[in-house]
């Protein structure tokens, strides 16, 4: 391949099977490390060994602190014996927080998928105990990426992989977060973690609530029979926080409820018993029922969809009155729709100074003429921004 005047950032992996020295090898081995999405490294196979002509352009063309050698080099050795180390550390921590890491290395089929969920509750009491092993996790994919299986016993490649598989199991992330309704995606977590139990003198299981009518003294209850609480409550934070996030994007207004979010979650973090964990996943489940609601508001409101609900919350005042509030509707139906038709008019709107004073000036102008006379001249100016800011923000990608 060419060494110089070319670059491909997404190259992971460089063969070497002639020798290089000097600037040339040190140009070769850059073209592997170049950033790129979804790259975390470079790999460099030396089929020749290059090792020493390596050190040598390091010292040369490095500048050593305090006059020391770069040796960029590990010794195989010494590698192995940090991922064997890593384990150690992995397997010491899961047996502190209660389970028996050969336990999930002696399991077979059914049994394995059981225990691997029972590890990652185990570790998601906390998330600092999550980011933890997480971390065990990340460093040893990372270290294995240099050894062969050969370099390791088998006992502790299962081990290993025990451990890597757990971490996999805690990455498991809820899909489709910006399309499927919340609730249904809530009564998916609990169909995993809440037993259902057989009727007695009956084949048939027991009925399941309906998650879209929660009974919350129903609910406390199933939660109560949970085998794997931290996990189904981390997997309920984790979904919530999601969908707020998109919410947010849609309406800034809605801060509260990420507020409200926010303030259950430093709570569980501070006092985190048994007591409180049920607590805390009703709180979440009342909240993300909440949420589940203000996403159909714009429907109670009489608006065809939740932008042009943003708008109108950006523009309302509780001392309005009903005849007021028509207006300030319409006023936001209206801007959204011609400011829709004046972007895809525009070419990169945001890039350039001049269009985005289009977009400003016709937000200023709709609301000069179209806001109630309660609207101050002050009152429209600060409006105008925040509609503008709004707008610059969520419809950049339009450009």
């Amino acid at each position: 391949m060419w060494l110089t005047g070319f670059d491909v950032p997404c190259l992971s992996c460089l063969y070497l099977d002639k020798p290089l020295k000097a600037h040339t090898l040190m140009q070769t081995i850059a073209r592997a490390n170049r950033v790129a999405e979804g790259k975390s490294n470079g790999l460099i196979i030396d089929y020749i060994g290059i090792v020493k002509a390596l050190r040598k352009a390091l010292a040369d063309y490095t500048a050593n602190v305090g006059g020391r050698n770069t040796d960029p080099t590990i010794d195989k050795a010494v590698l192995i014996k940090r991922v064997l180390e890593v384990i150690a550390a992995a397997e010491d921590f899961l047996y502190r927080k209660g389970f028996l890491l050969n336990d999930l290395v002696e399991a077979k089929d059914f049994t394995k998928l059981a225990l691997l969920q029972e590890a990652a509750n185990a570790v998601s009491d906390s998330r600092e105990s999550k980011k933890q092993y997480m971390t065990y996790g990340n460093e040893l994919i990372r270290m294995m990426k240099y050894l062969d299986r050969s370099n390791i016993s088998d006992g502790d490649r299962k081990r290993k992989d025990a451990v890597i598989a757990i971490f996999d199991e805690l990455r498991k992330k809820k899909k489709h977060i910006d399309t499927v309704d919340l609730m249904v995606q809530i009564n998916g977590i609990l169909n995993d973690y809440i037993l259902i139990e057989r009727i007695s003198g009956s084949q048939s299981m027991a009925k399941r609530f309906d998650i879209s009518k929660i009974d919350f003294d129903l609910l406390r209850r199933e939660f109560a029979k949970a085998k794997k609480k931290n996990l189904m409550l981390t997997e309920l934070s984790e979904l919530i926080q999601a969908r707020l996030d998109e919410m947010l994007k849609v309406n800034p207004q809605r801060i509260d409820y990420y507020e409200r979010y926010q303030k259950i979650i430093e709570d569980y973090n501070k006092e985190q018993d048994r007591a409180n964990i049920e607590k805390v996943f009703m709180e979440l489940m009342d909240l993300a029922n909440s949420m589940n609601q203000e996403e159909q508001r714009y429907v109670r409101e009489g608006f065809t969809s939740d932008e042009e609900l943003s708008l109108y919350d950006m523009l309302f005042d509780e001392n309005l009155s009903k005849e007021d509030i028509k207006k300030i509707k319409k006023v936001a139906v209206e801007l959204l729709d011609k400011i829709k038709s004046k972007i895809a008019e525009l070419d990169h709107w945001t890039d350039k100074a001049e269009t985005q004073a289009k977009i400003e000036v016709l937000i200023k102008d709709i609301l000069w003429m179209g806001l109630p006379d309660c609207y101050s001249d002050d009152a429209i100016y600060t409006y105008k921004q925040r509609i503008f800011e709004y707008v610059y923000m969520r419809y950049k990608a339009m450009a």
